[in-house]
């Protein structure tokens, strides 16, 4: 598992996945976690999304309504030059298109975000634990490419296990620093703690099989 690394220390990072994970709602999270903890002046937000209509929207309300800064950035260019207008902020958030793991246009975005002269960018698998364990491999898969930092389960209150994405994380040797379990911001999310995971695995495991070997089921 992770240390609260983004909370704690900062820096530049970035959320990727597929599409629908919830990279959006969770930026939102960990930006309004930061912001009681250090203050709305030290965060801002970019966005990378240019593929969906009105992609932009959504992190735009969630940065209005926490009082926070956001750019747009298309290309790599772009990127550098917002970066380059955020330097006095501690936590600068990215958020990237959502991409299957099968579209061409996935490996555009990673150059993106590894172009040279960017400063060190920290990227974040979101992985949504309500997917099918095939998908997630995949995912795993084809996000390994980029140098990850570490992952973050989402969605985790939509699923009867979360055994795929944990296997899925442990296979591809990613620290899982926080999980989702819910919409709301920003009380949904949670620093990932092995034994909270193992406790609340064994929970949802014990609870399945006793439905399926209920008498009345």
């Amino acid at each position: 598992v992770g240390e609260n690394e983004i909370i704690a220390k900062g820096g530049i990072v970035a959320l990727v996945g597929a599409t629908g994970v919830g990279k959006t709602t969770t930026i939102a999270k960990l930006t309004a976690r930061y912001t009681l903890k250090h203050g709305a002046h030290r965060v801002a937000l970019i966005t990378t999304d240019n593929y969906r209509v009105a992609a932009h929207e959504q992190l735009r309300s969630y940065a209005r309504i926490m009082g926070v800064p956001m750019r747009v950035a298309g290309d790599a260019d772009s990127l550098r030059e917002a970066l380059d207008s955020l330097q006095d902020k501690e936590l600068i958030l990215i958020d990237t298109a959502g991409m299957s793991q099968r579209d061409m246009l996935l490996n555009k975005q990673f150059a993106m975000l590894q172009a040279k002269g960017l400063p060190p960018i920290k990227t974040y698998l979101t992985l949504a634990t309500n997917c099918q364990r095939g998908v997630l491999t995949e995912t795993g898969d084809k996000f390994k490419e980029m140098k990850l930092a570490g992952c973050i389960l989402t969605k985790v209150d939509e699923t009867t296990s979360m055994g795929g994405a944990i296997t899925v994380a442990v296979e591809n040797d990613l620290p899982i620093s926080y999980f989702c379990d819910g919409q709301q911001v920003p009380e949904d999310i949670h620093m990932a703690r092995a034994h909270s995971i193992v406790r609340s695995e064994e929970r949802r495991v014990g609870k399945e099989c006793r439905s399926r070997w209920s008498p009345y089921h």
